[in-house]
């Protein structure tokens, strides 16, 4: 568990915010006594309770049922997903901002960006080495290099604490890479609570100096989506369980849509009508 050498001097209690001690097996808080305990079948450290088991219930989830198997879900996702992400990414972000220090994915789920990130996610995916509340990081202040966060703080009650927390744990000078929903359906996972506009960005990152706001997945990839939301709306006749069975089937039929956005998204103005995109800011 190499990751546990990496991190252990940058943990904190997230319930007192109190230095850890480490022993083999879990992570002891010096000042309340709270444990947390190393899951060694699927090394992670689990500050938070949540199974995947318990979570996960709801046919809607028939996504999150496939992340077992990352590979397989993801190249189902690149290539047949209603989204064409010609915007700047992840990788590209962490080849100019990612460095020798801790490199956190926050709602990361199984999907592994780099050999030196740390996964962080509220369920114990396969991949996933810090099970946590991204709205209570247990991580110390200005501890973290540079953090990634995409399509995740739409889902929390809280966003403007997330980025709170995110500015926190950053180094001096630390960079933050987050991609949300702008024209985008309703997509509980296990809620949805948000969208940004361009502008909305700015202002959700105003404690930081903004680097750069662009298009992640255009105008195209948000007619794909949301000509599979109404097809499934259309023909589920009322049944819930139809209704998300077709709207996952019918993004086989309408994905070529999104392909138009490889010339689309970069039109001067596709920022104002596409479905997600994203921006790079630094701690001031």
């Amino acid at each position: 568990m190499d990751f546990i050498q990496r991190i252990k001097n940058a943990l904190q209690c997230p319930k007192c915010r109190r230095s850890l001690r480490y022993k083999e097996g879990n992570f002891t808080c010096l000042s309340c006594g709270s444990i947390f305990p190393i899951n060694t079948q699927n090394p992670c450290v689990r500050f938070v309770g949540a199974s995947y088991s318990e979570e996960k219930k709801d046919i809607s989830n028939i996504r999150d049922y496939f992340k077992k198997w990352p590979k397989f879900y993801y190249f189902i996702a690149t290539v047949f997903g209603p989204l064409w992400r010609s915007g700047l990414g992840t990788e590209e972000f962490l080849q100019v901002h990612g460095g020798k220090g801790i490199v956190l994915n926050i709602g990361s789920g199984p999907k592994v960006i780099g050999s030196t990130v740390i996964n962080l996610d509220l369920f114990p995916y396969r991949g996933v080495s810090v099970v946590a509340d991204a709205l209570n990081l247990p991580f110390k202040d200005n501890s973290v290099e540079a953090v990634v966060c995409t399509e995740i703080l739409e889902h929390l009650k809280d966003p403007e604490v997330a980025v709170s927390e995110i500015n926190r744990v950053l180094t001096k000078s630390g960079s933050v890479y987050v991609s949300v929903p702008f024209l985008f359906p309703f997509h509980s996972s296990p809620s949805d609570f948000r969208r940004w506009t361009h502008g909305g960005l700015r202002n959700l990152f105003a404690d930081f100096e903004t680097i750069e706001i662009g298009v992640y997945a255009g105008p195209f990839s948000a007619l794909t989506v949301w000509c599979s939301y109404l097809f499934a709306s259309l023909f589920s006749f009322g049944s819930a369980s139809l209704y998300w069975f077709l709207m996952n089937l019918s993004m086989f039929v309408f994905f070529p849509i999104k392909l138009f956005d490889f010339i689309a998204s970069r039109l001067p103005f596709a920022i104002n009508s596409s479905a997600e995109l994203y921006v790079i800011a630094r701690k001031k």
